[in-house]
């Protein structure tokens, strides 16, 4: 038995090691909200930590990863490295990380009294805020990754890990983030009871939550355990917890929260999504909702990118080209350590338009020689080709969705009264690199009105106005699923969509 030593911030503790043991189960074990956005499958390069001690060598897959330079300054992969004898692995920092939790929402009537809590469950942040149900003040919040993320970044991941570590363990941990979150709100607001709270999420993140098997969300026919409208069997802060209704396995009630926050089927033809890990879309208008969903990935939120990082200080959120030179700002002006989504929009459209990359997404450094590595002017953060391939992944599965509600119904994008993104993500973007890049059709693009997170929005309409629940759940039931995995449409558009080009 050996001793690893773990060390994070100001704090350290020193833990038991078996010869062998991987540091990710460990740190795992030990620090439960330690990222691994890959499941450990050894594909992003995103669990980086410093060892120092008798580990073994770095294989051929870690070293190509990291590259000497790292691996010589004891930089590791948690998911791949193993002890083998006493050691100290210290983890790295990046701040907290900047998420939005504002949202917009339309005039409605508040009739319920009281307090009680709003939660979005979402695939990568957990936004927790305690509302003043008769004026809608927001008492306090709590915003964090969602404590899941260690068995995966995207809702598929973590349902195959239902299988390894158990349904159980998930479930538990995120209802215990929860109301960890909740009770830090109440202690600082200096409430004491609250009346009732409303938990949204997709599909997936609401089974996990009630403890239900969300196995068949994964496989054909896609049938789901329960669609909700329905109170929890949990309690939040020792209050009863509604959990809206979900259209389908894969249109879950976030979305119908969106729609609601986004007063979406109040006339026109009106078009939404919410970018973020799971692409959630939906199409209002001649008295028809249609929604569908799309696998966006966690690129957008920085997961999977060589440099990517969430909204957090150092994060590079803004590029641009001024008089020649590429510029760029971070969050909280601070030095670059990294790249968050609207950063790397930004930095994409910048390279298409100085060539560095084609719209086929090929990078070529400006001194044209044939490279895989391009830095955003003296920063130190580098864009490289399997970041502009991750997306460009993304962004044609965005874009492709959009295309295909719109073909579905015989509609342009032209025919659009507005185009609602949702989403944190969503409000940090700059429209114009957006569009530049092909992350939505270009004529929605002065159509576009941004809601904040509008799952989070809707689940507070619906925690101080009881009536709206029964409007979502007929919403969603009279909603039409559109299915994209047996869409020979949206394949077609997905290729399309892959250029780097206006649609």
């Amino acid at each position: 038995m050996f001793e690893l030593t773990i060390r994070a911030g100001a704090q350290q503790r020193t833990v038991p090691a078996q010869d062998g043991q991987l540091v990710s189960d460990l740190l795992q074990q030990y620090i439960p909200s330690f990222a691994l956005p890959c499941a450990g499958n050894h594909t992003c390069g995103k669990c980086r930590v410093h060892i120092a001690g008798e580990v073994e060598p770095a294989g051929e897959s870690e070293a190509r990863q990291l590259g000497a330079q790292a691996l010589a300054k004891g930089i590791r992969l948690a998911c791949a490295c193993r002890i083998r004898g006493d050691a100290v692995v210290t983890l790295h920092e990046a701040g907290a990380s900047k998420i939005v939790a504002w949202y917009e929402l339309p005039d409605f009537e508040r009739t319920e009294r009281g307090c009680g809590f709003a939660v979005d469950i979402g695939t990568t942040t957990v936004a927790v805020q305690l509302i003043d149900r008769a004026t809608g003040a927001v008492l306090a919040e709590r915003l964090a990754e969602n404590a899941q993320r260690g068995y995966g970044a995207d809702v598929i991941s973590r349902i195959e890990a239902c299988k390894t570590v158990g349904l159980d363990v998930l479930s538990d941990r995120i209802a215990a983030q929860i109301e960890a979150m909740a009770q830090e709100c109440l202690r600082e607001s200096g409430v004491t009871q609250v009346e009732e709270s409303v938990v949204t999420g997709n599909s997936t993140m609401l089974h996990l939550y009630e403890g239900l098997d969300p196995a068949s969300l994964a496989v054909v026919p896609f049938d789901v355990q329960s669609y909700f409208g329905c109170n929890s069997r949990r309690t939040l802060a020792g209050a009863p917890v509604y959990l809206p209704r979900c259209v389908g396995a894969y249109v879950g009630a976030d979305i119908i929260c969106a729609i609601l926050a986004a007063d979406l089927t109040n006339g026109g033809i009106q078009l939404l999504t919410d970018i973020g890990t799971n692409g959630e879309m939906a199409l209002a208008g001649n008295g028809k909702l249609l929604c569908c969903a799309t696998a966006a990935g966690p690129a957008f939120e920085g997961a999977g990118l060589s440099s990517g990082m969430p909204a957090a200080p150092g994060a590079i959120r803004a590029v641009a080209e001024t008089d020649g030179s590429v510029t760029y700002e971070t969050v909280g002006d601070q030095p670059a350590c990294g790249i968050c989504g609207s950063g790397i929009l930004d930095a994409l459209s910048v390279m298409l338009h100085r060539e560095i990359i084609d719209d086929s997404g090929y990078l070529e450094n400006e001194d044209g020689d044939e490279d895989d590595v391009w830095e955003i002017s003296d920063s130190g953060v580098n864009i490289t080709q399997r970041d502009v391939r991750q997306i460009q992944l993304a962004k044609s599965a965005i874009c492709a969705g959009l295309i295909t509600l719109l073909e579905h119904e015989g509609l342009s994008a032209a025919e659009v009264s507005r185009f609602v993104i949702a989403g944190g993500f969503g409000n940090t973007i700059n429209q114009d690199s957006a569009a530049e890049i092909g992350l939505f059709p270009a004529a929605l693009r002065r159509r576009t009105s941004f809601i904040g997170n509008g799952a989070l929005g809707g689940a507070s309409m619906l925690l101080s106005n009881r009536g709206l629940r029964a409007q979502t759940e007929q919403l969603a039931q009279r909603a039409e699923e559109l299915s994209l995995s047996t869409s020979a449409e949206f394949m077609d558009y997905y290729v399309d969509c892959m250029a780097f080009a206006q649609f």
